[in-house]
This record gives C-alpha cells, structure tokens and sequence, in this order.
C-alpha cells in the first residue's frame, strides 16, 4: 500500500510538472506567433521601432494602469488566443523576458483578469501618448530603467532632455 502511495504521488508531481512545461511551452509558442516577430525571439528588438521586452517589461506591473496597459494593447486585446492562453503568454512575457524587472510582489495574471481587461482595448491616437505617461511615472515612482523611454527616440524622453544644440525645440 505503501508503494502504490508513493507511486501515485511520483507520478501526479511527474505529471504536475509536465503540465507545467506543456503549459510553458505552449505560452513560448504563442508569444513566438504573435509577438516574437516584432518584439524578438528573446524579447530583444529594435527598441526605436519596437519596445524591448527583455530586462524590463515587468516594470509595468508596478502600476495598476500599466498591469492593465500590458493586456489592452491593441496587439494584445485582439490576439485571438483564449483568456487562459493569454494570461499563460504574458506571464511568460512579464516573468520571463521581463527577467527581474517585475516586482517581487507581483502576481501572475490570470483568465479572468486578462478577460476583463481585453474587452477595453486601447485604440486610437493617444496610445503614444499615455504609455509616455505610464513610463514616465514608472521610471519616477518605481525606479523602473531608463531604457524604458528608448522606443521612438526622444518622444519618451523627458523635456530636459530634449533641450540643446542638437534637438528642435
């Protein structure tokens, strides 16, 4: 009897864990078709064009607007992944190429959350605009990296930046 408890619980760890993996792997593969084109296959892109994810996208989990920004990105919103699959991606997305970046506090997303957040996309023009904004409060409030603002060039830098002989004021 003894045995077949053992057994039993190596195989449900066994099977745990390979849940876990299939469920890593699956939100690997997604984040692949959906976003790796654009943001790299390691979360590594040209950061003028495209933001870079690796080292420093967790930052937005500081924020409950940039936890909500994260899921209502257009390109996020629509993906037409379920809530569960999504919620699985930007885990991946956050906790793994976002490396350290996240809080220790943070908590995972889940499917509800990523279902509500989904139904409210950002759209429109201002979406420039109000992640200047977010980073800009995540870099003062949070400490989040400086780097954040390197996505479209000085548009995310601060006005003082921008000041000087070689910038157009």
């Amino acid at each position: 009897m003894k045995k077949m408890a053992a057994l039993l619980g190596l195989f449900l760890a066994v099977s745990a864990n390979a849940e876990s993996a299939g469920s890593l792997a699956s939100a690997k593969a997604n984040y692949l078709l959906g976003c790796g084109g654009c943001h790299g296959i390691q979360g590594a892109s040209n950061g003028r064009m495209v933001p870079d994810l690796r080292g420093q996208v967790g930052y937005f989990l500081n924020s409950p607007l940039g936890r909500a920004y994260l899921i209502q990105l257009p390109n996020v919103a629509f993906d037409p992944i379920s809530d569960r699959d999504l919620a699985a991606m930007m885990n991946f997305v956050v906790f793994g190429l976002g490396g350290g970046s996240a809080p220790a506090q943070a908590k995972p997303f889940d499917a509800a959350e990523v279902g509500e957040l989904r139904r409210h996309p950002l759209t429109g023009d201002g979406l420039s605009d109000h992640r200047a904004k977010l980073v800009e409060d995540l870099i003062a409030r949070y400490g989040a990296s400086p780097a954040l603002r390197l996505y479209r060039g000085d548009r995310y830098e601060p006005a003082s930046a921008n000041a000087g002989p070689d910038k157009e004021e």
